[in-house]
């Protein structure tokens, strides 16, 4: 799907069940489309991307994995590696970015829009926003990231982690939610210069505080 809406936190309608063709209508009005050609457009490409996502999850190859999911509107820089059975948010592809050299394990869901339906509205947001998988950072298997999440560079999110907040670059997080449980700089280090290696944890402790 091209990217339409900007790329950050936004509110979005909350969802109402409503026939196929008004549902229809309305989830192109929510993507960006404008339109009865917007609608069917938003139509064909829904559809493509539908398929895309499937066969890339069973497809036995890393580097189809990784053009499928381009072809989505995933942003995916090089040297990246996709596992099996991985889900990427089924409408906002464009909203993932996946840095170089990041590994994605087997069977991890990245998600990032929350549209609950409308009964909820008094108790939580319905929302889309932006996903980063940072440079190098590994997710083992079965890794679920919520929406707004940012994984710093370097890191590793342990088996079975739920990532429901950003997580600093150089650290092992795990848990349901994920937390950090480890710092890894020094484990890291040798991959960088003084320089950079300094600058990442320079900025960690500026927003992280560590």
């Amino acid at each position: 799907m091209k990217p339409i809406l900007p790329i950050k936190k936004q509110q979005m309608p909350f969802s109402v069940t409503r026939p196929f063709f008004p549902s229809l209508t309305q989830a192109a009005i929510n993507h960006g489309y404008k339109g009865i050609f917007g609608k069917m457009e938003f139509l064909w490409v829904r559809t493509k991307d539908h398929w895309l996502q499937v066969i890339s999850r069973i497809i036995p190859y890393n580097g189809v994995r990784i053009k499928l999911q381009r072809m989505r509107g995933v942003n995916i820089g090089p040297k990246v590696h996709m596992g099996p059975m991985v889900t990427i948010d089924d409408v906002y592809p464009y909203f993932v970015t996946i840095e170089e050299g990041a590994s994605i394990s087997g069977q991890c869901f990245i998600i990032a829009h929350s549209i609950p339906v409308h009964y909820f509205s008094d108790v939580t947001e319905s929302y889309v926003a932006p996903v980063v998988i940072g440079r190098y950072a590994w997710l083992a298997i079965n890794v679920v990231v919520f929406p707004g999440v940012t994984i710093g560079e370097g890191s590793i999110i342990a088996s079975g982690s739920v990532v429901t907040k950003s997580i600093p670059p150089f650290v092992m997080a795990a848990g349901t939610p994920a937390v950090v449980k480890k710092d890894i700089a020094m484990q890291v280090k040798r991959n960088y210069t003084e320089e950079r290696f300094n600058e990442i944890l320079a900025k960690r402790k500026a927003d992280f505080g560590f």
